[in-house]
Order: C-alpha cells, then sequence, then structure tokens
C-alpha cells in the first residue's frame, strides 16, 4: 500500500510540474490535489526536491529498460560507436520510434519532458536534465555513432543534428495538433529518407576507399560478366553451373529491367555484377502484384566475404526503390540476405509456388507497409528456365568457355 501510495504521488505531483513548472508547484499543491494533508504528504517524502530525485530515478530506471528491451547499447560515449556498429540499423529505427512513443504517449514521460520544457530557461538543475534527456545528450549519443561513418567530428555532429533536429521539433508539433496519430508517420518517414541516405553516403565512403565502383553494365562487359559469373558459380549448386548462361539470355527477356543491370570494378578490375527482373505475386483474391526480383547475382571467387556482394546488393535495391519496386523476392540465405533485410515470405503471407512453406524464399518490402494484405504465391520467372527449355543452346553456349572440370560436391542442390 505504502509503495503504491509513493507512485501515485510521484505521478501527480509530475502531472502538476508539467502543467505549472516545478518552481509553481507547493508541496501543498500537491496534497491538496491528492486530497491528503500536508503532514501526510511528508509521510512518503521529505521535500518537493526528494519528489523529483524519485522521478528522476523512475527515468533513468524507464530508459534502462527501454534500451535494453530493444537490445541497443547501453555503454560510455567512447563505446557507442563500436556498439552501434553491430546493431542493425532496423533495430535503431523501431528504437528510435519507441523512443518518440515514450516521449509523447506514455503519461509519465511526457509530463517529465514538458516539466523540462517549461523549467529549462529558470532553473539551472532543471535545464541541464533537459540538455541530458532532451537535447544533448540524445545529439551526443547519435554523433558517437556516427562518428565511424564520417572523417571528422563536425561531419558526425551534423549527421546527429540531421537525424535527431526533427525528431525534437515534431515532440512540440505532436503537444500542439489535435490528431496526434498523424505525427508518427513524420518521423518514421523522415528515419526512412535519412537512413537510406546514410547508408548511401557510407557505402560510397567504404566503395572510394577501396578504389570500387558500382556502374551500368554495357555491351563491352557481357562477356567478362558472364566469365565472372561461371567462374563465382561453378560447382556450387551442382557439377558446373547455368547462371552464366541465365544472365546471357536475359538481357533479351522482356521481364529484363536494364537501368538495374550493374557491374562493380575493383581498380579497374571487373569484379561483381547484379540484373533485376520484373515479376508477380499471384494474390488469393485474383489480384498479380507487380514485384521484382535479382539474380544471378555474383561476386569473383577472389573477393568473396569482404563485403562486396553487400554493398553491390544494397546499391542496387536503393536504385530499385528508387524506380518504383514496392517489393523484391528471392530465394536464398537468409544468413546473407537477412542482414539487408529480407525475411522469410512465409511470415509476409507471399507462398513460394514450389515449396508453400520453404524458409529459404525471402521477401523484403522497399515501400513499407506494400505487402500489407497480400496473401498469394509467387513462381520464378520464366527466364530462369532457359537451360532447361534450351539444353543444345546452353550446350553450345558453354562450349565457347575454357573447358573446367564439373564436379560433386557436398552441399549441392542437384
Amino acid at each position: 500500500m505504502a509503495e503504491g501510495t509513493k507512485e501515485r504521488i510521484l505521478e501527480t505531483a509530475l502531472e502538476l510540474f508539467a502543467q505549472n513548472g516545478y518552481l509553481g508547484t507547493s508541496m501543498n499543491d500537491i496534497a491538496g490535489q491528492l486530497g491528503f494533508t500536508k503532514a501526510a504528504l511528508y509521510k512518503h517524502y521529505a521535500s518537493k526536491q526528494e519528489i523529483l530525485d524519485r522521478i528522476v530515478e523512475r527515468m533513468s530506471r524507464m530508459d534502462y529498460e527501454r534500451a535494453e528491451s530493444y537490445e541497443m547499447p547501453e555503454t560510455e560515449p567512447d563505446g557507442f560507436a563500436e556498439a552501434y556498429l553491430h546493431t542493425p540499423i532496423p533495430k535503431i529505427r523501431a528504437y528510435s520510434m519507441a523512443q518518440f512513443d515514450h516521449w509523447t504517449k506514455e503519461p509519465f514521460s511526457a509530463n517529465f519532458r514538458k516539466m523540462l520544457t517549461l523549467e529549462q530557461y529558470r532553473d539551472q538543475k532543471l535545464a541541464q536534465l533537459h540538455h541530458d534527456y532532451l537535447a544533448g545528450g540524445p545529439l551526443a549519443y547519435m554523433a558517437a555513432f556516427f562518428r565511424k561513418l564520417t572523417d571528422t567530428d563536425e561531419a558526425a555532429m551534423q549527421l546527429a543534428l540531421e537525424f535527431y533536429g526533427p525528431m525534437y521539433l515534431l515532440y512540440s508539433i505532436y503537444d500542439g495538433v489535435q490528431d496526434k496519430d498523424s505525427v508518427a508517420p513524420l518521423l518514421d518517414a523522415h528515419m526512412e529518407r535519412f537512413i537510406a541516405k546514410v547508408e548511401s553516403d557510407y557505402r560510397r565512403k567504404v566503395m572510394s576507399e577501396k578504389n570500387s565502383i558500382i556502374r551500368p553494365e554495357t555491351k563491352d562487359d557481357y562477356r567478362a560478366a558472364e566469365n565472372l559469373t561461371r567462374e563465382a558459380f561453378w560447382n556450387v549448386y551442382r557439377p558446373g553451373c547455368m547462371e552464366h548462361y541465365v544472365l546471357h539470355c536475359y538481357r533479351d527477356d522482356p521481364a529484363f529491367v536494364p537501368e538495374l543491370d550493374f557491374v562493380m570494378e575493383l581498380n579497374g578490375e571487373l569484379i561483381g555484377q547484379v540484373i533485376y527482373v520484373r515479376s508477380e505475386i499471384d494474390c488469393d483474391d485474383g489480384r498479380k502484384v507487380p514485384i521484382m526480383t535479382f539474380g544471378p547475382i555474383s561476386i569473383a571467387p577472389a573477393y568473396k566475404r569482404q563485403g562486396y556482394g553487400k554493398q553491390l546488393l544494397d546499391y542496387s535495391m536503393e536504385k530499385a526503390k528508387e524506380m518504383g519496386a514496392g517489393a523484391l523476392a528471392i530465394t536464398g540465405n537468409i544468413d546473407f540476405y537477412g542482414k539487408s533485410g529480407f525475411v522469410p515470405a512465409k511470415t509476409k503471407g507471399v507462398r513460394y509456388a514450389d515449396d508453400p512453406e520453404a524458409d529459404y524464399f525471402l521477401i523484403k518490402e522497399l515501400t513499407p507497409g506494400f505487402l500489407d494484405g497480400i496473401s498469394g504465391t509467387y513462381k520464378d520467372p520464366e527466364g530462369y528456365f532457359v537451360c532447361e527449355k534450351d539444353p543444345e543452346g546452353f550446350e553450345r553456349f558453354e562450349a565457347t568457355f575454357p573447358a573446367k572440370e564439373k564436379q560433386k560436391l557436398p552441399g549441392q542442390l542437384c
């Protein structure tokens, strides 16, 4: 009973602090709002300062529990950046949205924010709390993370301002609008654009440091790209491979998207390629929802497992999104593609025609909510089966390359 009363006192006091300010609220005001005598109030808290101290302790505990629930790093500033490098972007985004809900929708936290906003110009200690919780503290937290992505402390702080500034502004907008549900989507859209920009800039920075570039494929690249694909897939999924012939034929396929046909170079050497084709989901309600898929995507054997494949994939997905693609579906390894945001398609209501319960059939929304309400089936584009449909053509094409030994190895699919 005593603990419940103490909590009620804290919540009531904070409501008054949010309305009238900490300095503008007396112990008499708190007791009156509770229906207590002043003496009864003093049995639980010796002073208004003690009430404030307990409020701050509770806020700190809530912050820690929230960070822990979202698996966010809790560490000293020097360790923030390294910890964040191992925290996936979707978690950072989800945590940021949770922070916004925390400061706007959770009554205790929202009242704490309003109190600090009122008192930041009137009391030095409360001004410091405002700085730590709502202004400089969050800004320094994000700047420490962005420092790994930039060349200077100043550039990191600018990124932090770009990220957190709109979030801070939207707290005030939330307080002033009637349709409060309209505010969170503004923040979500801001974070989506910001994260896309930062990831793109970081990829360019890394690629520049490694002297690598991604550019559209030209006809002069065709043979080299096909040979690269052959080397990348040889004896991986079957003795020999067929992917280089799929690539060769796809360029003339109606589903081929020439704007999303890219190669990667490192110091002038062709080390990667990817192409995209249009596909669709056959929905249970009769609709056909257009999406895209990609592949072959290849990295030369000498450069595998060095991050080049993810760079090429993420760059091409960004371009696909710019072209209006709402989602991408593929068959692949979740351990690799999950790092770029792919999830098992069945969790989004999309089944693989050849294996409806397949965990290896993956999908990624490029437009948030694109797959909402979707239930349907996906089939591989017909162009993937060119070797089966034209085995003689495949054999003639394969004969134009240097002979390589086909081997039956563990782990192959066929």
